[in-house]
């Protein structure tokens, strides 16, 4: 079952002009933005939430269509981000189909349902995300959005992370979702990890969180913990994050468009998972 949190809407419900549909389909949500590409802002959002034993992606994706005001309008440019834990990062050089998929089988499992795609990081990164999505997920995006874009979320994020001038020696980010979160660990400016992982309560995430740690020995002294999407500042988790990281900072986003009315109820680093992907 899929149930909406959040509805921002544009009044003028105009898609008709040069606006970009932007999606992105997780095992715990889906998102819908619509961006305008002359102001280059995003003008409404919808999030919707998937219970977590639902499983019939045809069921959960004639809900959110019902209910969405937003996927039912024709739009001429349509990007969609795929939020699920089965990627991985190759080296350029090293990277293949064949290879990809040997890869994605050895630590996934193998798997005759699902289809292998890939995007190319950052210019002279020399890294390719490779990763999979369920079929019956892909084709139903391929019905309703005809000559869709599709794309990873671990691609965006290092895009935003990797363009940076200035990290510290032990950068963590952690991007928080209803029921999962993405970590990235960047050592001495190289990346050591991206992944995804499952939580219930706050103690899931400080298990992950100092396994990571101890795993990478990462030094409280030169370490910026960077936090973003569904996080509260004033949970016991975030007192326990202060003493373990010697600096912690959110990563926020701008105030225009449809985020100027978002923020009113929520803090400005709820929305930037979203933000980022329409940038």
């Amino acid at each position: 079952m899929a149930q909406k949190i959040i509805g921002i809407y544009n009044d003028a419900q105009d898609t008709t002009g040069n606006h970009q549909l932007i999606i992105e389909i997780g095992n715990s949500q889906v998102a819908c933005m619509i961006k305008n590409m002359e102001s280059q802002k995003v003008e409404e959002l919808e999030v919707f939430g998937i219970e977590k034993d639902s499983s019939d992606w045809s069921d959960i994706f004639y809900e959110v269509k019902a209910a969405s005001q937003i996927l039912n309008r024709l739009f001429r440019d349509t990007l969609c981000f795929y939020n699920f834990e089965e990627a991985i990062i190759m080296p350029e050089e090293k990277f293949s189909a064949t290879a990809a998929e040997d890869y994605l089988s050895l630590i996934y499992g193998e798997t005759s349902r699902h289809e292998i795609k890939y995007d190319n990081i950052l210019p002279g990164s020399n890294m390719v995300n490779a990763y999979r999505v369920r079929k019956s997920i892909h084709e139903l995006v391929g019905r309703h959005f005809l000559l869709y874009k599709p794309h990873h979320t671990y691609s965006r994020i290092l895009d935003d992370i990797l363009h940076r001038d200035q990290l510290d020696n032990h950068f963590l980010k952690i991007q928080f979702y209803s029921h999962h979160f993405i970590l990235v660990l960047v050592k001495d400016k190289k990346l050591q990890l991206i992944q995804s992982f499952q939580y219930q309560t706050d103690n899931d995430v400080l298990y992950y969180v100092l396994s990571l740690i101890k795993q990478y020995g990462i030094n409280n002294d030169h370490s910026n913990l960077e936090v973003s999407g569904m996080y509260d500042p004033g949970s016991s988790l975030h007192q326990q994050f202060v003493k373990l990281f010697g600096r912690i900072s959110f990563d926020t986003i701008q105030v225009e468009g449809v985020f100027a009315s978002a923020m009113a109820g929520y803090p400005a680093h709820y929305f930037t998972p979203f933000y980022k992907l329409a940038v």
